[in-house]
């Protein structure tokens, strides 16, 4: 059968079979089942004739590194991205040359590939990190990525472009950083790691934190207890900017190895209290563990007189915060659990619990709900007529009853310095490898 309508009949329901006989065809196939990919307006499904070209492999590798890199759209180069990462070509030095084209697209995605390749990749590394200081953003992020992937057997090549002269030493720094943290260091960059933090740590001002997991605060400044009241050791100075990108960086990167529990960022004194993020504890490990959380601060209140946890997600509207005073839970309160709450308190005056629907049944009729921008208008007159007091979230009851860390800034009174300190996973594991912000 003509190649033509082989691919005429990958858009009808014996697709399968046109595309084991296009397989077969092989390199004759690769630039008209090629067309058809680039094509947005085929009746044929793209990923289809991209997983044709996949099977076809070593053939499609050039036709699909020059489309990729003329691509007239992103859709286009997306499409051809994903046939190219997914090619069945067992040599991989096949794709090594894609890392020295002229277009970023293609430098790009073969990381990509190599990344996905993991340890497989390493006799290839020496290729890969000769583009650590690409001019490209997204290269030489994909680069950072692949390294990663690969793991481990690339420190040592790191290393050396550390002790370079090269352009790429501080991306090497970075990358020796992203695998393995801070044991991937020697003694020299750890020493110059924490120069620049006692430099930077001098006149850091406070910046507001993205909020996205759990966090206590206990009002002391006095950090040397804080440590043993959260059974914390190695605490390392940090400044605030890195001990916030560890804890985002640990709650939304790591895995494996119980990443997110290894280390915990203990603040300043912030306006009279110090902040503890991450999880300190090890049943908070994996989930929400109610009645641990209030024992913790029963715990902690009498240390400390008070004790509070918060928690605020990024993703949905889940937001929860704990009180406890002289080793009782006085206040807890989760938005998706209000049956569980206990108590009340002051903070929470004058706003309105998220749980509770403060607007009319018929407050939004007529109103389009997938119209965004008629329904916020609709919201917010109703909000004022009705005079419907804001919603309280871990913020808001936190900027009146301890400090809210996302509203950190000039304004706030510091004592002391932060630290990275590690739990006693941590002390199993070490500190999580990935590359922070100082």
């Amino acid at each position: 059968m003509e190649i033509q309508a082989l691919i005429d009949q990958l858009a009808g329901p014996d697709h399968k079979a046109a595309g084991d006989a296009l397989v077969a065809v092989g390199e004759p196939a690769v630039r008209p089942v090629l067309a058809v990919l680039c094509d947005e307006d085929s009746p044929v499904d793209w990923a289809t004739s991209a997983t044709v070209l996949r099977r076809i492999g070593l053939p499609a590798l050039g036709p699909l590194v020059e489309a990729m890199a003329a691509a007239p759209t992103g859709e286009v180069a997306r499409r051809c991205g994903w046939a190219h990462c997914g090619l069945e070509i067992a040599d991989l030095a096949a794709f090594v040359p894609g890392l020295s084209h002229p277009s970023p697209e293609v430098r790009a995605n073969t990381a990509y590939v190599l990344q996905l390749k993991g340890e497989a990749a390493l006799p290839h590394a020496p290729s890969l990190l000769a583009l650590l200081d690409d001019p490209d953003d997204d290269v030489r992020q994909r680069v950072i990525w692949a390294i990663e992937g690969i793991g481990p057997g690339v420190i040592p090549l790191l290393r050396q472009i550390r002790r370079s002269r090269g352009t790429a030493r501080r991306r090497g720094l970075e990358a020796l950083a992203a695998i393995g943290g801070p044991s991937a260091l020697d003694d020299r960059d750890l020493a110059l790691l924490r120069r620049l933090i006692r430099v930077k740590l001098a006149t850091e001002t406070p910046e507001p934190m993205h909020l996205c997991g759990t966090w206590y605060a206990v009002p002391t400044g006095d950090r040397d207890a804080v440590l043993d009241a959260f059974d914390l050791s190695e605490p390392e100075p940090v400044t605030m900017r890195l001990g916030a990108s560890a804890w985002n960086h640990d709650h939304h990167v790591s895995r494996g190895d119980h990443g997110p529990c290894r280390r915990v960022y203990v603040t300043p004194s912030l306006d009279g209290w110090t902040l503890v993020f991450g999880d300190p504890f090890p049943d908070h490990e994996d989930d929400i563990d109610v009645s641990a959380i209030q024992d913790h601060c029963r715990d902690l209140s009498r240390r400390f007189g008070t004790a509070h946890w918060y928690g605020a997600s990024c993703g949905d509207e889940w937001t929860a915060w704990c009180v406890a005073e002289g080793g009782d839970v006085v206040r807890y309160y989760d938005v998706f659990e209000p049956d569980d709450q206990i108590g009340s308190h002051p903070a929470e005056d004058g706003y309105v619990l998220p749980h509770d629907d403060a607007f009319p049944d018929d407050a939004f009729d007529g109103i389009d709900l997938h119209d965004s921008a008629g329904f916020q208008a609709r919201y917010f007159q109703v909000k004022k007529d009705l005079g419907i007091p804001d919603d309280c979230h871990a913020t808001t009851f936190a900027a009146r009853a301890s400090v809210d860390p996302s509203a950190l800034g000039p304004r706030t009174s510091v004592q002391g310095h932060a630290v990275l300190a590690l739990t006693s996973c941590g002390l199993r594991h070490g500190h999580p490898p990935g590359a922070l912000r100082i």
